[in-house]
């Protein structure tokens, strides 16, 4: 039993084992060749891109540009990104679009004044935008500020004379903090601020953006040497700021159509201003316009009515600020206003006033002056034909 028991484990043991499966070389050789196409493409896709990037690396750096002077005429209304193809097609950038994303990513979309450039390929992006948007120019030109312009006339007028650009001069004129000492009390730089203090006159000024600061600085200098010891005495007998003496002025300004009677005007608004408990308001129609937005053009009862702090109809005293910018007779005469008992006057068709001490005179002149306007209208008509 022991002897068969023995046979049996060895016959057992000799039970062939199924033989096991070796990977074909084929196998082998295709998994390697698959590994290598990866890391051929994984390099090839990595050269590609390090080669884009170098080159756009030196368009956006300019490290090796060809030098040479390119000269690009910029048309009206134009801003950084509509000059990137511009750009692109002059050769002075390789890649317009990398420069309108430069340009994005800046947060630097500025107009861009009309002319000229002398550009370079050599330049870096940010050389270039530079040159575009704080270009000066040799050039010189006059304007004339006329009395009474507000701010956003004078704004208008230096668009309109191709002077510099829109955003150069919003950026000027609303955030530049001026350092003039008359100035200290108005500060922080905010839109409007320089309201009053740029100086009607006729400047010779340079065009282009790197100018503008110059301009307005001509305009701030003048008044601060026009605002002479006589009105500042005056204003020191009055008891009034520069603040006060500038904003009756600009009042003043506005109404008054004739020279002799700008002191007799500022006497009105001075002595409204002195009896506020009988005058609470000075009524000026020129600061409710200010308020509206408008120079010119009748006040309808709505207008009146409007809920502005300049509406001189519905808030007492004066107004938060000048209305416009005051030449000299009107400074002097905010500071030196003619001695009476008026409190009221009324336009007549000729530019001159009717004054009154009382509410019913006052009633009278309205009168006569409706009927002289009237009048006048109707005699225009006659004239044109209508």
């Amino acid at each position: 039993m022991d002897q068969m028991d023995q046979n049996v484990n060895q016959e057992t043991q000799r039970v062939p084992q199924p033989p096991r499966r070796r990977r074909s070389r084929r196998q082998k050789n295709g998994g390697c060749a698959g590994t290598v196409v990866y890391v051929i493409a994984v390099l090839g896709i990595s050269v590609i891109l390090s080669l884009a990037a170098i080159f756009v690396a030196n368009d956006v750096f300019a490290f090796v540009k060809e030098n040479a002077v390119k000269e690009i005429t910029v048309s009206e209304n134009t801003d950084l990104l509509s000059l990137a193809k511009q750009l692109d097609d002059e050769g002075v950038i390789n890649y317009g679009t990398i420069f309108k994303l430069y340009v994005r990513a800046k947060g630097d979309n500025q107009g861009v004044l009309a002319g000229s450039y002398s550009l370079n390929p050599n330049m870096d992006y940010g050389q270039i935008i530079d040159t575009l948007v704080n270009a000066s120019s040799t050039e010189t030109m006059k304007i004339t500020v006329p009395e009474g312009y507000s701010i956003a006339q004078i704004r208008q007028m230096l668009l309109d004379e191709h002077v510099c650009t829109e955003d150069a001069l919003d950026e000027v004129l609303n955030t530049y903090s001026f350092k003039h000492e008359f100035l200290k009390d108005e500060l922080p730089a905010e839109e409007g601020w320089l309201e009053g203090y740029l100086f009607p006159d006729t400047y010779e000024i340079y065009k282009g953006n790197a100018t503008v600061v110059d301009t307005i600085n001509k305009m701030l200098n003048n008044f601060e040497s026009k605002y002479d010891d006589d009105i500042k005495a005056g204003a020191e007998t009055l008891g009034r700021s520069m603040h006060d003496i500038v904003t009756i002025a600009s009042l003043v300004e506005r109404e008054a159509q004739v020279d002799s009677e700008r002191a007799k005007i500022a006497g009105v608004i001075y002595n409204r201003l002195n009896n506020p408990s009988e005058f609470p308001y000075l009524q000026v129609d020129a600061s409710v316009l200010y308020g509206l937005g408008r120079t010119s053009g009748p006040l309808s009862q709505e207008d009146l009515a409007s809920d502005t702090p300049y509406n001189l109809y519905t808030k007492q005293g004066l107004p938060p600020g000048p209305i416009c910018n005051p030449g000299y007779a009107s400074l002097y005469a905010a500071a030196h206003p003619e001695q009476h008992n008026y409190y009221y006057y009324v336009a007549m068709p000729d530019g001159s006033h009717l004054f009154a001490n009382s509410y019913e005179e006052h009633q009278t002149n309205i009168a006569t002056s409706d009927a002289a306007q009237a009048a006048a209208a109707a005699e225009n008509t006659e004239g044109t034909g209508e």
